[in-house]
Parts: C-alpha cells; sequence; structure tokens
C-alpha cells in the first residue's frame, strides 16, 4: 500500500511538472486594462477597469444556461470585468466592455453574416472591432446629473444617465413616460415626482424629445454603425452591428 501512495505521488507530481510546462509561455494574467468612454468620471472610488478573456467552462455555462439575454450578459460582465459593479455601469460604458470582452476573448475580428435588404442576398462579412468601429468619449466639462434647458417651455431641467440597473426602463419602448419619470430629477427647480410625471404629460414633443436625448447621450460610447457594401447588387447602406447570441462565440 505504501508502495502504490508512493507510485501515486510520483505520477502526480510528473503530471503537474508537464502541465506547468506546457503552460510556462502563457502568461498568469492575461486581462487587459481598458479606458471607458465615461473616463470612470461617474463612479466612485474609480481607479480604473480590467477585462479578462471568457474562461470555457464557467462563461460557457453561463451562455448555455436558460434566462434572459440581458441577465446572461450581465452576467458574463460580472465574471470578466473588475474594478467596477456591473449594475453601477452607465450604458455607454457596458456595451464598450461588451466590445473589449469579445476582443480580449477571439480577437478583433468579428465574423457575421448580413441579409441585403435590396436584393436578400447574403454576404459573410468581417469586421475589426478596433478599427471599423468610433469610440466617442465624453467630455470633461459634462455632469451627471446636468441641466438642460428645454426649447418651448423656455424653463431647466435637471437629467441623468440610467445605469445597468435600470435598462429595463429604457428597454420599455411603449412608455417612454416611465423612463423620463425616474430620470428626470426636477423641472424649473420642482423635485415632487408627482409634478414632474404631470408636467411631462403635459409637454411639446420638442421639449420630451430633447429630455429623451439628453438622458441618454448616445452620441457618446461606441458608435455601431458601419458602412455595408452588398457585392451582389452594389446596394450601399449604414448598417449597425449586430449584436446576437453567436457575439460571444468564434465566428
Amino acid at each position: 500500500m505504501k508502495e502504490l501512495k508512493s507510485t501515486n505521488a510520483r505520477i502526480e507530481a510528473e503530471r503537474d511538472a508537464a502541465l506547468e510546462a506546457l503552460f510556462s509561455s502563457v502568461p498568469d494574467d492575461d486581462s487587459v486594462e481598458v479606458n471607458l468612454p465615461s473616463k470612470g468620471k461617474f463612479y466612485s472610488k474609480f481607479t480604473g477597469v480590467t477585462v479578462s478573456p471568457l474562461s470555457y467552462f464557467e462563461e460557457e455555462k453561463i451562455l448555455n444556461s436558460k434566462g434572459k439575454g440581458t441577465n446572461l450578459v450581465n452576467a458574463l460582465l460580472g465574471k470578466c470585468v473588475d474594478g467596477i459593479e456591473i449594475e453601477d455601469l452607465l450604458l455607454m460604458d457596458k456595451f464598450y466592455l461588451l466590445l473589449k470582452l469579445r476582443e480580449a476573448s477571439y480577437g478583433p475580428i468579428y465574423t457575421f453574416d448580413i441579409n441585403c435588404p435590396d436584393c436578400g442576398g447574403t454576404t459573410r462579412t468581417e469586421l475589426d472591432l478596433t478599427k471599423h468601429l468610433t469610440v466617442n468619449e465624453i467630455p470633461d466639462d459634462l455632469e451627471d446629473p446636468r441641466t438642460i434647458n428645454l426649447p418651448k417651455l423656455g424653463v431647466n431641467v435637471q437629467v441623468r444617465f440610467p445605469r445597468v440597473r435600470e435598462e429595463g426602463f429604457i428597454e420599455d419602448t411603449e412608455s417612454s413616460s416611465k423612463m423620463m419619470n425616474r430620470f428626470v430629477i426636477s423641472i424649473d427647480g420642482n423635485t415632487d415626482p408627482v409634478f414632474i410625471s404631470k408636467a411631462l404629460k403635459r409637454m411639446h414633443i420638442m421639449d420630451l424629445k430633447k429630455i429623451s436625448r439628453e438622458i441618454t447621450l448616445d452620441q457618446y460610447g461606441v458608435d455601431p454603425r458601419f458602412i455595408f457594401e452588398c457585392p451582389h447588387c452594389k446596394y450601399e447602406a449604414l448598417t449597425q452591428l449586430p449584436f446576437g447570441a453567436d457575439f460571444f462565440s468564434v465566428s
């Protein structure tokens, strides 16, 4: 029995040594530090963010689990992003981190199919996520919350950015008033939620559109658009990066 234990210990030591030799050229920490579009300006005690590549077993389990897409994506970020709580992220930073996560895991080239809206032909398309997409950082003087002036009412309104924990309010396209109620802090100095709700319902569409734009400020962060040219019919259009279930796969 003693001799058997000694043999097993020797075999295990040899196995461990072989594994160490096999992976000796792989860095222990292959995480990368990234610069967020928000510059981390609106996070307390922010010292930086790092992204680690997907590991096959844990992250594959998340991707194959049953659940809503948004929750799965947030779970992935929670496993692979350090330096910030995922629920605290601004949405512009979340999308940027998703691109960086894919880049860290599979490289910058994303391959996908596009169906031409003109001729119906399918084109296999390659996009370099580091070259073909523009990232717009926020200006240094941007604040959150921030005050804007309405074109019709002519009064000041204070609004704030949504966070990941509040994504459901942004995705509820059938109830934009609920979205505005949550992210409008004051109207003409009045912070009463009931007053704000009633005022929003009476506003001119020009004022509502401005409030909506200012809440999201989607001109900052990653611009997911690129020019697509169909090789079959030469149709050309500004197209948006497809963000489906296969985004976190090799192809």
